[in-house]
């Protein structure tokens, strides 16, 4: 009788600490989903304020990166959306990750901050965007890394 409570304890607590995890996995693939978006929205609007700024040579680079940055994280949320395996939206960050990094180069260069501060406002926003998308990324391959 005792090994009997202890199968169907054992059966119970196993049911328990699976449907915990799924949750976990819904919940982080929520966080993720939400990130892309706000990426989206973030870096949609910054491309917009770069045009808005006018077309000099150092905004028209900057105008073709912020452009990329912004289709990049478009195809990432779209893909995240879809539910696209995680190898498509591991190509989808780098390309996320790349156009950001060069982005954040231009704006590191001298003199831009003075004259742009609010261009810099909102690829702050992006950048916290980014930094989401980042550690959600990071999370959903932890994830992925233990169901293995």
């Amino acid at each position: 009788m005792k090994t009997h409570f202890r199968r169907l304890a054992i059966l119970i607590g196993c049911a328990a600490i699976s449907a915990m995890l799924s949750a976990c996995v819904t919940d982080r693939h929520d966080a993720l989903r939400s990130s892309t978006a706000r990426l989206d929205r973030a870096s949609t609007h910054f491309v917009s304020q770069i045009r808005y700024q006018g077309d000099d040579s150092r905004r028209d680079r900057l105008s073709r990166d912020a452009e990329l940055m912004a289709r990049s994280a478009r195809k990432l949320d779209a893909d995240v959306d879809r539910g696209e395996p995680r190898t498509v939206l591991a190509d989808d960050y780098r390309q996320v990750e790349d156009s950001y990094d060069q982005l954040h180069r231009q704006l590191a260069d001298e003199g831009y901050a003075e004259q742009n501060r609010l261009v810099l406002e909102d690829f702050d926003r992006v950048t916290a965007a980014y930094r989401d998308v980042q550690s959600a990324m990071v999370v959903r391959t932890a994830d992925a890394h233990i169901r293995r």
